[in-house]
């Protein structure tokens, strides 16, 4: 078995798509009975994507490509034509809630990790909106087969895209236990704490800081009431490079009574973020919706409590491992926060849960489910 597989639309590797495209074709590369992967990349992101074992080649492209209209274009122009070329048994576009082709000459399956921009108004420009609530939709409902990394997902699909239930699939996100697993916290602090301007404890989140989807500005409020509540001594760290909108989180922390305490770390390194994880006290996502929420997992995998929102699909992933709260409601996320600082034995009740929940998610259990549904699509032809 033949499957070409685009990385474009990937954001080459500093996002969940990222990881999940990273995380599953290095899985597939290793499964014995795994496919031919033929590996569209462009050319200074072949070292992210690409594994370095199995049966894999990578074919790519210059960065002009990375233009979003020209892109766009190549998939509804070139694309098909390059599965014909290279005698594709299926076409696998894994950031598919980006880039999908009109058509192609062989069977075509998507990941469709999730349709934020119906639920967060403003989360994009015009145009980005237009095309993933206008075209988006009438493209997904052309692939043989739908991925999607969470139930709640799935469920946007099928109502906003008219895609027949038993069409989308769920495959579940995973994670990386060699990565992320507990650490010496103190150690862990150590290794990370003047790199990124940390100083004492501290509560973390981890995401690009992205205006209004990813909620930063009402925990950073949450947070300033906590500290002028409770005096406690945690600062906030940020983690994530600025992205849409992020000068409106940089000006609200900026006028708050304890800005000195709310720590923008900009974008991290990858093989610090498990250090981040085990050296904070609490770990804080309050977005106002995900697929999936991987660093909710990670967390978990590195023994720290979680506090989340309890919308979309976080209460499915989190379980009862996680405190939920409502993210529209400052006071909310700030009880929450505070309710797991000051109760030792709470925190670790929610850190030993976390660590059990964090194991049932793996990335290999994610790339064998992805290799039943293209032997599915094969064996159900066109």
């Amino acid at each position: 078995m033949r499957v070409g597989i685009t990385t474009f639309g990937g954001d080459g590797g500093t996002s969940g798509i990222s990881r999940y495209i990273i995380k599953l074709l290095d899985q597939l590369a290793q499964l014995p009975e795994g496919p031919e992967l033929d590996i569209v990349v462009y050319n200074d992101e072949i070292s992210i994507f690409v594994p370095s074992t199995g049966r894999v080649e990578a074919l790519s492209f210059g960065r002009r490509w990375y233009n979003p209209v020209l892109n766009v274009a190549w998939h509804q122009f070139a694309l098909p034509g390059l599965c014909t070329k290279r005698n594709f048994d299926i076409l696998f576009l894994p950031a598919g809630n980006r880039r999908l082709p009109i058509w192609a000459p062989c069977p075509t399956i998507g990941t469709v990790h999730d349709l934020s921009s119906i639920h967060v108004k403003e989360k994009y420009d015009p145009g980005r909106t237009f095309y993933i609530t206008r075209v988006l939709p009438r493209l997904v409902r052309r692939l043989n087969l739908v991925l999607t990394v969470s139930e709640s997902s799935k469920r946007d699909i099928v109502e906003y895209c008219g895609v027949p239930e038993d069409r989308v699939v769920v495959t579940p996100n995973g994670v990386d236990h060699e990565e992320y697993f507990q650490r010496d916290k103190e150690k862990a602090r150590t290794r990370i704490g003047s790199k990124y301007g940390i100083t004492g404890p501290f509560l973390l989140y981890v995401s690009r800081i992205e205006h209004p989807g990813k909620n930063h500005a009402r925990l950073v409020l949450a947070f300033d009431r906590l500290k002028s509540r409770t005096g406690l001594p945690h600062q906030l760290v940020l983690a994530g490079g600025d992205w849409d909108r992020a000068q409106e989180v940089h000006r609200i922390a900026s006028q708050c009574s304890h800005n000195k305490h709310i720590v923008f770390t900009g974008f991290v390194d990858h093989a610090d973020l498990p250090y981040l994880y085990c050296s904070a006290d609490l770990f804080v996502f309050p977005s106002l919706y995900e697929g999936f929420g991987i660093p909710i997992l990670e967390a978990m995998a590195c023994g720290t409590a979680v506090a989340c929102s309890n919308v979309s699909s976080m209460p499915e992933i989190a379980g009862d491992s996680a405190l939920q709260f409502d993210p529209y409601d400052e006071d909310e996320i700030s009880v929450a926060m505070e309710r797991l600082l000051s109760d030792d034995k709470l925190r670790d009740d929610y850190v030993q849960r976390g660590l059990a929940r964090s194991r049932e998610y793996t990335w290999h259990n994610t790339a064998v489910k992805t290799l039943e549904a293209f032997h599915r699509v094969l064996k159900e032809g066109r």
